[in-house]
């Protein structure tokens, strides 16, 4: 398998942005991509463009304190086997329970076995529970249990290991809402804060969880859960920490779907180590990432994509609303779309490397990169959305069917593992639109399938592939207008199009009488000597494509394969085709201008 390299893809945007030096005042480039978006900038504030949606917002969460130090404690809590001893006051112990029935700071060391700490106190007061090194283990429900409150704080105390684990049977506390359902559980909010470590282990449902808002800010925590790793029913906000995950269900997940002002995820730093049975990380409604180190496993990952139910959500990342992606490093090996939206996805920075069953990433709505590295090394479909805008960053694919798709649907022959994807909008006026960055494709189906039109004004497109007949480096409905930038396309001659004839930029497309070997460059040059483009296939190809600043009608070009002449040829119109003998080729011969209708 051909595996794309980011050094590769810097080397092809220096070779053109050098080649274009030497080349007429004709076609400017476009600008670099700008810079990143600083967290709470992110365009997940804004409302979304899918008509209908409800969108959630993100306010900025206050960095969260690192907690209070063991010596501020008002009251201290030894832990003693099966039972325990309070110094201070707001707590209280009945056999193995100990209960929290006043706000304050609390200190627990010790180790109880078959116990509980409760905390059941006033509505409008704050708790905060210092973790100085404690084993708790339950045997009823949950080992820290947030009954009532203001908010609660857990601080993991500096230089100390802490371990939480559950009963494997739950007695509720709250049977009507089977509550607790968390081996550390909050119906209020939940802080987890300090620099300690802490092991959770989950082993009737899920790890940490809250009714409420969650917010963790550090700590070295390893979670353990039958079920979803770490839940904040309403939010969950991760601002720093380390963060093992082992779930059968979710890694990370917020779950409110009856307020469309809750169910986000904001992820602003940490690192984080997850391994799901189902999503790694899902939100209800929008997801945010501004910074921290991702590595993603979610149902065993690419290769396990047969073994799963079809039925149910194998994705690495997974949104209901927006997605927005500024910052990070993610690498994701997913059995499903590794970024998924079933709204829109807005990827502006970060660097991320996906592995993926299915689709790279895939919207339901928009999709638009302004920034960032995306590395896609195996998928279905590399990057899909109902419309597609990309105006910078670093792109390249490998796709076993379509590289960039606009409401492309299911449409290979192999079929993609979890059926045809949906998309919000409507069947006409879907576009695909580079204004910027540079974009490798390497695909087994189009290299490039668009239900609609496509503009290409700046930036640099690769298309290598597909080999097969049945499909084309480039396949579209409307039109595909170049004003700008560089496109070089080899594929297969059975379906190939060339760009539309109103491009004011023009195009050559040769058509080769015989398949052509991989690896040799393919270079193009105007009658005065100058490259302005040249591009190396990793495969086989019968068409070439290529437009380029410089490029005008009247003008004639050589095209050359390592280092000998092919064909020269006077270019004529917006798109001139020929065949390797310079022959002029009629675009119904091999599929021009007839693009093949897909489901959407």
């Amino acid at each position: 398998m051909y595996i794309p390299e980011k050094k590769r893809l810097l080397a092809l945007a220096i070779t053109a942005a050098l080649a274009l030096a030497g080349c007429s005042a004709g076609g400017q480039q476009s600008a670099a991509p700008s810079e990143a978006t600083a967290p709470g900038e992110s365009a997940s504030t804004a409302a979304s463009a899918v008509p209908g949606e409800a969108e959630a917002s993100l306010p900025e969460t206050a960095e969260l304190s690192t907690g209070s130090a063991v010596s501020a404690a008002g009251t201290t809590i030894t832990l003693d086997g099966a039972t325990a001893t309070v110094e201070g006051p707001g707590a209280e112990v009945s056999g193995s329970t100990v209960t929290i029935t006043a706000g304050g700071v609390y200190a627990l060391s010790g180790t109880l076995t078959g116990g509980q700490i409760v905390v059941s106190a006033p509505k409008t007061t704050a708790v905060e529970l210092i973790l100085n090194g404690v084993d708790i283990t339950s045997t009823t429900n949950a080992a820290i249990y947030c009954a009532q409150a203001d908010e609660l704080t857990v601080t993991l105390a500096e230089g100390t290991v802490n371990t939480l684990t559950d009963a494997k049977d739950y007695t509720y506390a709250d049977a009507t809402a089977e509550e607790p359902d968390a081996a550390l559980f909050s119906k209020v909010d939940l802080n987890v804060v300090g620099t300690g470590a802490l092991t959770v282990n989950g082993n009737f449902n899920n790890g940490i969880g809250t009714k409420d808002d969650l917010a963790i800010g550090g700590g070295t925590i390893a979670v353990t859960a039958v079920n979803h790793g770490i839940r904040g029913r309403d939010s969950l906000t991760v601002s720093g920490g380390a963060l093992t995950i082992e779930a059968g269900a979710d890694g990370l997940q917020s779950n409110n779907d009856e307020d469309v002002s809750k169910g986000w995820i904001k992820l602003l730093g940490g690192t984080f180590d997850i391994t799901a049975g189902r999503d790694g990380i899902q939100a209800e409604t929008t997801l945010d990432i501004s910074g921290g180190e991702f590595t993603i496993l979610a149902g065993g990952g690419a290769e396990n994509a047969a073994n799963t139910d079809q039925n149910e959500s194998y994705k690495g990342i997974k949104a209901g609303g927006s997605l927005t992606v500024t910052g990070g490093t993610l690498n994701i090996d997913s059995a499903d779309d590794s970024i998924h939206s079933n709204a829109n996805i807005t990827i502006e920075g970060g660097a991320m490397t996906l592995t993926t069953g299915d689709d790279g990433a895939h919207a339901d709505g928009d999709l638009t990169v302004s920034g960032g590295e995306i590395t896609v090394t195996r998928s279905y479909e590399g990057l899909e959305g109902n419309n597609i805008t990309i105006s910078g960053g670093l792109i390249d694919l490998v796709a076993s069917d379509d590289g960039l798709n606009v409401a492309g649907g299911n449409d290979s022959d192999t079929g993609g593992r979890f059926g045809q994807d949906q998309f919000s909008g409507g069947d006409s006026g879907r576009m695909l639109t580079i204004t910027g960055g540079t974009v490798h494709v390497d695909a087994g189906g189009d290299g490039i399938d668009v239900n609609g039109s496509a503009e290409l004004s700046g930036g640099f497109v690769y298309v290598d592939g597909p080999t097969s007949g049945g499909n084309g480096a480039l396949d579209y409905d409307g039109t595909f207008n170049i004003t700008g930038g560089t496109l070089v396309a080899a594929g297969s001659g059975g379906m190939a199009q060339a760009p539309s004839q109103s491009s004011a930029q023009p195009s050559l497309m040769v058509y080769f009488s015989a398949s052509q070997a991989a690896g040799a460059t393919v270079s193009l040059t105007g009658a005065d000597g100058t490259e302005l483009a040249s591009f190396t296939p990793a495969k086989a190809y019968q068409t070439v494509v290529i437009s380029a600043p410089g490029m005008t009608d009247g003008g004639t070009y050589t095209l050359s394969s390592a280092g000998t002449k092919v064909v020269e040829a006077t270019l004529s119109g917006g798109a001139t085709l020929i065949s390797d003998t310079g022959e002029a080729v009629q675009g119904g011969m091999f599929g021009r201008g007839r693009g093949r209708r897909r489901s959407p």
